[in-house]
């Protein structure tokens, strides 16, 4: 029986799916099946990731001329290299004779990348510079065209590195757009800015990428249920109301396709050191965000999420340390995801610090981490039930519609506020994930992220 596919060549059902996500900020639900569905995940890979900005990597991770690592834009392989001039490049890891990958460590440091199939050699600025036997076998080869390829836009922001595969795609200040005024708090906040410890710890996980980064946006009704084992263990201190004033929890959405939930006090509740700040960039408001806040967690579609946070990895012999933990979601398979895990800290921070902060970090959010084996050990069961026969035959939906209309108590304090996008009063609502999966539904469909309409109209006015 043949399967009925739309001009784009896909699947009526799928695509019917597709456009009930698009109806979410009516709905407040979304089918089951997007966390797990072969081929929406195909075209995830070619319309999200083929479109959007992908995070590669921070700048303090190669830091001298001939550094590389690397990387991946969903399945497309790539170098993360510092070139001889001290330039940032992303270089697709692919030799342009036979195109097998030429890198084959992790990382490293090299002048050169040599194909291992037939010698092609490469500067680490992508330029072929060595075909053997060139003489007698490719005398009107250009090697000019035969360089190492980079996807069309590489960018970055605070010392955050992205690509982005297509050339239609807004810069990056674009499409970072007004989130930026949310993301300098959290990652750009320190004077001569941060940088990573250690290497990123991977591992992977039974579940879809995309419940991982709608969790990061700032699900905040998760952790009396999910978390609480960790809560009784004092990670996270319930007593700080006590030491530094008022309180306030505030969720953030609609803000160019992306999202995020942060809590902060009155006065600074510690953490950093106190010298390490750089706010002449910041406003009042937002230096205040920086310095007391408990966390700012979000997620900068599709899959690159951030969580600047206050924890206490051993209540009896550590004090409260603040560190950003930064998340790549990578996705490798529609049932199975790899995460990759940056810890950051201040560069100008004593050593002492950058050893307990990290410390802190890998025993909070981290493969082993109190947080983490809470979180994966419900996030399969969503892949596992996302699959099944049952939820295909009923098309079951999921629910996101916390704070919607008279279902909680969160209030739009949008006008009251100095920052960006639409603001409220509480983080338990479910605005920050609706728009996680309205931004999905918008490259899915061809769209920006920031609603502004279909990006081939718009190069046609």
């Amino acid at each position: 029986m043949a399967t009925d596919l739309t001009q784009d060549g896909v699947s009526e059902q799928i695509q019917s799916v597709i456009d009930e996500v698009g109806q979410i900020s009516e709905t407040g639900e979304i089918p089951t099946r997007i966390h797990n569905d072969q081929e929406i995940y195909e075209l995830e890979r070619e319309r999200v990731f083929g479109g959007s900005w992908v995070f590669i990597g921070h700048e303090s991770e190669i830091p001298e001329p001939g550094d590389y690592a690397k990387r991946y834009i969903a399945d497309s392989p790539v170098i993360f290299v510092r070139d001889e001039d001290d330039e940032i490049r992303v270089l697709f890891d692919s030799c342009r004779h036979r195109g097998t990958t030429v890198v084959r460590a992790e990382q490293g440091n090299t002048t050169h990348f040599r194909c291992p199939y037939h010698n092609w050699t490469y500067k680490n600025t992508g330029e072929l510079v060595g075909v053997p036997h060139k003489e007698q076998c490719y005398q009107e080869l250009d090697t000019c065209e035969y360089a190492l390829q980079s996807p069309a836009q590489v960018d970055s922001y605070a010392g955050l590195v992205f690509a982005c595969l297509s050339e239609e795609t807004p810069p990056l200040d674009e499409y970072l757009g007004d989130f930026e005024w949310y993301l300098d708090p959290a990652v750009d906040f320190a004077e001569e800015g941060l940088e990573v410890v250690g290497e990123p710890i991977r591992w992977e996980a039974d579940t879809s990428w995309k419940i991982a980064a709608d969790n990061f946006t700032g699900d905040a009704y998760h952790v009396p249920a999910a978390h609480k084992s960790t809560m009784d263990l004092d990670i996270f201190p319930s007593d700080l109301t006590a030491l530094a004033g008022n309180r306030t929890s505030l969720d953030v959405f609609d803000c160019s396709g992306h999202s995020c939930s942060f809590s902060y006090f009155e006065e600074s509740p510690g953490g950093y050191p106190e010298e390490i700040y750089r706010d002449d960039h910041l406003t009042e408001l937002q230096s205040k965000i920086a310095k007391n806040h408990v966390s700012i967690v979000g997620t900068v579609f599709p899959n690159l999420s951030f969580n600047n946070t206050l924890k206490n990895a051993d209540p009896d012999n550590r004090e409260l340390t603040k560190f950003l933990t930064i998340r790549k979601w990578q996705p490798i398979g529609p049932d199975r995801t790899q995460i990759w895990n940056w810890i950051l800290v201040p560069k100008t921070a004593s050593e002492e610090f950058k050893e307990r902060a990290y410390d802190t970090g890998i025993t909070t959010f981290s493969v082993s981490g109190n947080f983490e084996v809470d979180d994966f050990a419900v996030w399969d069961g969503i892949t596992e039930a996302a699959g099944s026969s049952f939820v295909r035959k009923t098309n079951r939906t999921s629910n996101y519609q916390m704070g919607m209309g008279e279902m909680g108590d969160a209030e739009d304090i949008s006008d009251e506020w100095d920052g960006p996008g639409t603001v409220v009063n509480s983080a338990f609502e479910d605005g920050t994930m609706r728009t996680f999966y309205q931004s999905w539904y918008r490259t899915m469909t061809g769209q920006r992220i920031d609603g502004s309409g279909d990006k081939a109209a718009q190069r046609s006015d």
